[in-house]
């Protein structure tokens, strides 16, 4: 009722709410427009500013990542470098002994090392070398030894074997007390190859327990190279009993040489294949009963370790001890003085 008696007219008050509600609305765009704008001002800037923190961050974790490599390079070299200081700090220095008497205060711990870093490349070629000339050279032989006729008379091979066997011992035997009583590994051409090995074994008698096929065997093999080259390659015919038995004599020989130090590492090795027992038990090969009477202080006796037979004859003939003193009484020598000062024997033994 009011409106009708106002003094505007209703179109007017019509228009006039029209105009204002358009104004209002007008404003409000306007400021929605503003609010836009400055909303899509800052969401420029926060992603200008995000990116500039994104680009950042990567320049930071790439210098990062480098620095964590160059560390991790340096941390790997340091780690080397020091596993290798205490590698070496772990491995004694090999000791070079200048009288006997510092030879004889060495432990036997230094002693056994240093025996055992004096096995070279070189002897090892030349062992494999021995043992395959060896092998080759001797199945030629056997070969050539098996004809017909040598089967037939086989007395020939059982008494041929049986003198090989003997004088096998004998050798062994010589070799043995000749490289344990005099020398030293200075010895030209067969101390430090030859002797070192037999010096090795008294400081440490199992040690050749832990040696292959190779380093135990290559020795004896390269002895009997060059008998073995004539039965293999020379002019020997099997047409006579006298030419049957050299052949059978020197291939059997041969065979019992090479296997000597064999046999020596049974006798010290604690559990061997049962055929091998039944041939120490049998005493067709050294035992280990009696091998064990030559590591008695001062190691001077029972020096045949292919089979043992002519241990007890030669001792009961006291045959070492005379040998050792025409040998004195020539050359002026003692026995034993280097290996006794290996094995921490006084000198006066």
């Amino acid at each position: 009722m009011t409106l009708l008696n106002s003094n505007k007219p209703i179109n007017y008050i019509i228009g006039s709410g029209a105009s204002e509600e358009g104004s209002v609305s007008d404003d409000i765009k306007l400021k929605q427009q503003q609010y836009s704008k400055a909303d899509q001002a800052e969401a420029i800037q926060f992603e200008h500013d995000y990116n500039n923190n994104n680009n950042n961050n990567n320049k930071n974790n790439k210098n990062k990542d480098k620095d964590n490599i160059i560390n991790n390079n340096n941390k790997k070299k340091d780690d080397k470098i020091q596993s290798q200081e205490q590698q070496q700090e772990q491995q004694p220095q090999s000791f070079k002994p200048t009288s006997e008497k510092e030879l004889y205060n060495t432990s036997k711990e230094d002693k056994a090392r240093d025996l055992k870093n004096r096995y070279t490349s070189t002897k090892r070629t030349t062992e494999i070398i021995s043992v395959t000339l060896f092998s080759i050279f001797l199945a030629i032989s056997v070969y050539r030894m098996l004809t017909w006729h040598f089967i037939k008379n086989i007395w020939i091979l059982l008494s041929s074997t049986v003198l090989a066997m003997f004088l096998a011992d004998f050798f062994s035997g010589i070799v043995h007390w000749a490289a344990d009583t005099w020398g030293s590994l200075d010895t030209p051409l067969v101390g430090n190859s030859f002797i070192r090995s037999f010096r090795e074994h008294h400081v440490v008698p199992t040690q050749m327990t832990h040696h292959d096929v190779i380093e135990t065997n290559g020795d004896n093999c390269m002895l009997t190279v060059p008998i073995l080259a004539i039965t293999a390659l020379g002019d020997i015919t099997m047409d006579s009993t006298y030419n049957m038995f050299l052949m059978s004599f020197l291939v059997n020989l041969c065979f019992w040489v090479s296997l000597t130090n064999q046999i020596h590492k049974w006798s010290h090795t604690y559990k061997v294949h049962p055929f091998v027992g039944f041939l120490q038990k049998s005493g067709i090969i050294l035992s280990k009963r009696d091998h064990a009477i030559h590591h008695r202080n001062p190691f001077d006796k029972y020096y045949c370790i292919t089979n043992g037979w002519l241990n007890p004859w030669l001792a009961s003939i006291n045959f070492w001890k005379r040998l050792e003193n025409v040998v004195t009484l020539l050359t002026g020598v003692l026995p034993r003085t280097d290996d006794g000062a290996w094995c921490g024997i006084p000198s006066s033994q």
